[in-house]
């Protein structure tokens, strides 16, 4: 039943209207039609009832004509009317332009009344208005605190919604990540070396066998770095390479053709994060330096582990000639840089004075 009243206002506001119409009949003695009937009086009942329709947008008009009615037929319908102007004020609008028109109203309802009967009506039209503000206050204040809740509602759900799109987008980038490590890296050294059995097949097949068994050594790798990431994306958590050995990677770049050298100072952190990291920003400088460097003699993988932040450098004294058809994008530090990002570390990678390239990075040493 509540739920009618509250989506059919219009049908309220017509009733309370009637209400009013039907109380105006009553002079104190019982409800009756004055014999006959005041026009003046009839005009007003009218007026005054025909406010109630606009109280909820227009407050202020029936208090104006409860006043005024009140003052011309000297106030003897005017209870009701009275409650139900001073309610839709408080309720509508402020307490305190409510008290405003409480003050106005009953003056002006009491005024017509005599020295009598000023004391008695007075007292009866404040008790009204008193009771009438207070109701239409409490009102109003609970509507905006439920309306509160409902917007802080809507504002959790939506804020729920960003946080899974944002959650989306992350463990997107997350997988694009470990797959580029992954595939980027394998695939670079499985094509530098399948490059070089074709170009020794026929004349040093032993050199050629031994790389054809490098190359399904290393996807073999691959195939289990890619098992081990579907297992990471169905549970959770982060992917960890097979290994994080820095010399073991150096090996498969120098079967490969580049000549790596590795060295470290200082204890590696406990931090299985950091030790990641670490293997991850050599793995991309040493893929990138296979990819897209010529005529090198020497790279240089540097890892002081002894200060904080920790630096990882890895320098070629090579030429860059630009990739190859089948190189990837570039997209290599980019991807780097992000990963770095969540440890709070930064990238730097440029060309060397004269020629090579060389990459530097630092991580935060927290364990």
């Amino acid at each position: 039943m509540r739920a009618f009243w509250v989506r059919h206002p219009r049908v309220v506001d017509s009733l309370v209207a009637l209400l009013c119409v039907l109380w105006s009949f009553d002079d104190g003695a019982g409800l009756r039609i004055p014999q006959p009937v005041d026009p003046a009086w009839g005009a007003v009942s009218l007026i005054v009832a025909g406010t109630m329709l606009v109280r909820r947008t227009r407050p202020w008009w029936p208090v104006a004509a409860v006043a005024v009615g009140g003052a011309l037929t000297t106030g003897h319908f005017i209870g009701v009317a009275l409650a139900c102007a001073l309610y839709a004020l408080a309720a509508y609008r402020s307490t305190g332009r409510a008290v405003l028109g409480s003050v106005l109203a009953v003056v002006a309802v009491t005024a017509p009344a005599g020295p009598a009967d000023w004391r008695a009506k007075g007292i009866l039209y404040a008790v009204i208005a008193v009771i009438a503000v207070f109701s239409g206050a409490n009102v109003r204040i609970r509507r905006r605190y439920l309306q509160a809740l409902l917007d802080r509602t809507v504002q959790l759900a939506r804020e729920r919604e960003q946080a899974g799109q944002l959650a989306a987008v992350h463990e997107r980038t997350r997988i694009a990540h470990d797959l580029h490590d992954i595939v980027a890296h394998s695939l670079t050294v499985m094509v530098r070396l399948a490059d070089g059995a074709a170009a020794v097949g026929d004349t040093e097949p032993d050199r050629a066998r031994s790389a054809a068994e490098r190359i399904g050594g290393i996807g073999r790798e691959a195939m289990t770095d890619m098992r081990r990431l579907l297992g990471v994306l169905r549970d959770g958590g982060e992917d960890e390479p097979a290994t994080q050995d820095l010399d073991t990677l150096a090996a498969t770049f120098r079967t490969a053709g580049l000549p790596v050298e590795v060295r470290r100072q200082g204890a590696e952190p406990t931090s299985r994060s950091l030790r990641i990291a670490v293997f991850r920003t050599v793995q991309e400088s040493l893929t990138n330096a296979l990819r897209y460097a010529v005529d090198v003699r020497r790279v240089l993988v540097d890892v002081d582990y002894r200060a904080d932040p920790i630096v990882v450098e890895v320098v070629d004294d090579g030429r860059g000639a630009g990739p190859a058809p089948s190189v990837g994008t570039r997209q290599g530090l980019v991807a780097l840089k992000e990963r770095l990002a969540l440890y709070g570390g930064t990238v730097e990678a440029g060309p060397r004075p004269g020629h090579g390239w060389a990459v530097r990075v630092t991580l935060p040493l927290v364990e």
